[in-house]
Parts: structure tokens; C-alpha cells; sequence
């Protein structure tokens, strides 16, 4: 068990790999009532097209991560959900583009619902029957979420910007790729997935650790695991250009909804990437949010009203800028956002706003510790990014005006995509 300590921050952890190649780390937060564990596999939506150790590709259906992740909770005839809540735990998972993620809280005992995490994770329990069963299920979930607008903007947005990426797909994939999901297919990818020397598990709690290594190994100890077959993403060859320049759909809705989205090159080296997402955010907050003076002008002048906003989001292999609002004035916003991307490619800002919003950012990184949740996941994503969780947190201090000018740059070039969402009864 090795301790890792961090000044800086005032915090430290313990982690160790067991003989199973599980990676386990422990937060301990004896002020806290509260504990949460988390374990993590990296198969997430982008996980289409994997290769293994011996250069065999293997390619699956759109959605088969999150297919996964809702089998995952079957244990024979048990309602894995329903014992956690007999526990006094609460337990929940997601699946995101990079990783799926099943993990509990509770005040109680943490020893039954930590020994019922690691054995639901670490058995796939489905038949023909079930699986036939989930596609209704995850179908109808999957038309809930088009039937929400903002959801359908984003969708829309990805599917405009990407050509060959998998962002391109939702999460939980569509109806043709969820239907057409096999037994074999989810037996295959589980097996390649899910073993104990692909996975994290991530606890933060009062109690002491040593005494949950050693229930956690003593659970470990009692199951046999076949030799792993190492495997990775692909990476995708993205075209420059967006999928299409526009698209227009229309919805149940009052009000238009506009987004606005640059492409941008991905970058694979995990701490330049986060320098350069940092880097962008401080400019998106300098000149398109309250900051700058001519937002209230914005508002006054009905350009834009409450719903807007600006994300940032860099990967290994695709990039992007996005803007939306809420809007019925789409000339003028499309004006903003091209007066704000000229002044964040120049790197309009001054050393005194930087500094500024840097300490900004510093206060949220120290309160973010204070949070069982966002540790867990910032822990995780480093973790399967091959990152030190610290050294992740501190490029914020490494920045310059001359990195933000190099960053930005880049955004002098980049092409966009426009998505409309207007009311069903717009021509």
C-alpha cells in the first residue's frame, strides 16, 4: 500500500494494485459521515472499435456500453438496487463517452454494500431472453431523452460536427444499434471490459484504510478471473469539415434554440490537453458571460435571455467550441458569437482578468475536494488518462497569456456548424 501526499492541497490518498491487477485507491475523510465508492471500467460510447493485444479488431454496435452497464444490475432473481436499499446505501452508474461507472453512498456499515458493488460488477448474469427484453426498455429511454430539447440540441450539434467520430451517435446509440446488440456481442465485450486489471476502484471515507484493503482483498481472494486480454479505443481519422454546415429540426417549443460549434483538432497528450481546455474556458468566461460588459447590453437588447451559455471539450482525437441560447434574434447572436470568437483567437484578455479567474478556479479545484463525487470521477478519468490526479489540478497555474495566445489561435480557422431548433409551428 503506497501513501501519496500533496502539500499543496492538504490531501492524501492510498492506493495499491492487487494480485488481480485491480487498482485500488482510498480517500479517507474522517470528518465525514458520509462514504462513496466507486468502481470504473474504461469502455465507454466511443468504445466502438477496440483492438486487442494481438492486433484483432473488434468492432460493436453503437450503445453497447450503456447496454452493459443496465444488464450489470441483474443478479439471478435479486433486485440489486432493492439490496443496496436494504443496506442503508444508495446505488447508481453512468455511461459517458470515455467510461461507465457504477458506485454507492451511504452513512451506514460500508462492508455489505462494498462486498455487493465488487461481486455485481464482477459477474454478467443475462440470457437470450433478458437481453431481448432491455432493447424495449433502453428504446423507449433513448426516445425520452429526443423528446427533450435541450438533450436534442446537443445530439444534433454532435451529429452535425462529427462525420466519423462516434460522438456522432448518442450514447445509448439508436434503435437499429440497440436492436441489432447480441448475447455474444455483450459476453465479448464484458469479458474484454470488465476484468478486475482494466478497472478502479476509488473509495472516499472515514474509515481507516488498511481495514478496507483488507476487506476488499479478502473479497478479491474468492473469485478466479481468466487471463486478461489486454485491448484499447481506436482512434478515429476525423475530417476537418463538420458532418453539414447547418440543420434545422423543429420541436414543442415556445422559443427558438440556436448552437453554434467550432471543430477542433484533438490533442494526445493528457496534460496538454487539459492546459489548452483551461485555456479556452478562461477566455469563454472573459468575453461571453457576465464578465464582460456588453453581455448585460446582450440581454437588454433581447439577444439573448437566461438560456445561454458556452462548453469547451478537447479529447484525443476531437475537439470542440460550442455556443447556445435561447433565442428569437438568431443574425445578432450569430453576431456575438463571431465578435466573441474573433476576441478569444486574438486572446483579448488582460493579465489582471487572468490572474483573476485563475484564483477563481483554484477556490472551486479546493472546494471540488470537499466532494465525495467529484473526486471519485476526477480520480477515475486521470486514472484511465494514464495522469497524475494533482499534476492535473495544478496546469492551471502553469498558464500564460503567451499559452492562451497559442491555444486560441487555433480558433481563427475552425470550421462550424449551426443547429436550429425551432417551434413546430415556425415556417
Amino acid at each position: 500500500m503506497k501513501t501519496i501526499t500533496n502539500k499543496r492541497y492538504g490531501e492524501s490518498y492510498v492506493e495499491e494494485t492487487l494480485e488481480n491487477g485491480l487498482h485500488v485507491v482510498l480517500w479517507q475523510k474522517p470528518d465525514y459521515e458520509k462514504s462513496l465508492f466507486m468502481m470504473a471500467t474504461p469502455l465507454g460510447a466511443m468504445d466502438m472499435k477496440q483492438v486487442d493485444e494481438h492486433g484483432r479488431e473488434l468492432h460493436f454496435p453503437a450503445g453497447i456500453a450503456h447496454f452493459l452497464e443496465h444488464k450489470m444490475f441483474e443478479m439471478g432473481d435479486s433486485d440489486v438496487m432493492e439490496l443496496f436499499s436494504r443496506m442503508g446505501a444508495s446505488v447508481n452508474a453512468f455511461t459517458s463517452y470515455t467510461e461507465t461507472a457504477y458506485y454507492f453512498s451511504t452513512t451506514s456499515d460500508v462492508k455489505e454494500p462494498l462486498n455487493l458493488l465488487l461481486d455485481f460488477v464482477q459477474e454478467l448474469d443475462i440470457s437470450e431472453e433478458s437481453v431481448e427484453k432491455e432493447k424495449g426498455i433502453i428504446i423507449q429511454e433513448l426516445h425520452m431523452y429526443k423528446e427533450m430539447s435541450d438533450s436534442r440540441l446537443l445530439m444534433e450539434t454532435f451529429s452535425s460536427l462529427y462525420q466519423q467520430h462516434p460522438l456522432r451517435y448518442d450514447i445509448g446509440g439508436d434503435d437499429e444499434s440497440v436492436n441489432s446488440i447480441t448475447l455474444q456481442q455483450l459476453q465479448d465485450c464484458y469479458a474484454l471490459n470488465y476484468h478486475p486489471a482494466s478497472m478502479i476502484l476509488v473509495g472516499v471515507s472515514k474509515e481507516d484504510p488498511k481495514k478496507l484493503l483488507a476487506l476488499i482483498k479478502e473479497n478479491q481472494k474468492k473469485k478466479t478471473f481468466a487471463p486478461i486480454s489486454s485491448v484499447k479505443r481506436l482512434a478515429y481519422t476525423e475530417p476537418k469539415q463538420p458532418a453539414r454546415e447547418s440543420f434545422s429540426f423543429t420541436m414543442d417549443v415556445s422559443l427558438p434554440k440556436l448552437s453554434y460549434a467550432c471543430k477542433l483538432q484533438g490533442i494526445e497528450d493528457v496534460y496538454a490537453r487539459t492546459k489548452a481546455e483551461w485555456c479556452i474556458k478562461i477566455m469563454l468566461d472573459a468575453v461571453f458571460s457576465s464578465l464582460n460588459p456588453d453581455f448585460q447590453q446582450w440581454l437588454d437588447e433581447g439577444i439573448i435571455n437566461d438560456y445561454v451559455g458556452s462548453e469547451v471539450d478537447l479529447g484525443k482525437d476531437y475537439g470542440m467550441v460550442m455556443f447556445y441560447a435561447e433565442t428569437t434574434k438568431k443574425e445578432a447572436f450569430l453576431a456575438v458569437v463571431k465578435a466573441v470568437l474573433a476576441r478569444i483567437s486574438s486572446a483579448d484578455i488582460t493579465q489582471e482578468l487572468l490572474d483573476q479567474l485563475k484564483n477563481r478556479y483554484f477556490g472551486q479545484s479546493v472546494r471540488s475536494l470537499n466532494s465525495f463525487d467529484d473526486i471519485a470521477i476526477t480520480y477515475v478519468r486521470s486514472y484511465f488518462d494514464q495522469a497524475d490526479f494533482f499534476r492535473l489540478l495544478d496546469v492551471l497555474y502553469e498558464i500564460t497569456l503567451e499559452d492562451i495566445q497559442r491555444v486560441c489561435a487555433a480558433l481563427k480557422e475552425a470550421p462550424g456548424t449551426l443547429v436550429e431548433l425551432l417551434p413546430e409551428n415556425c415556417s
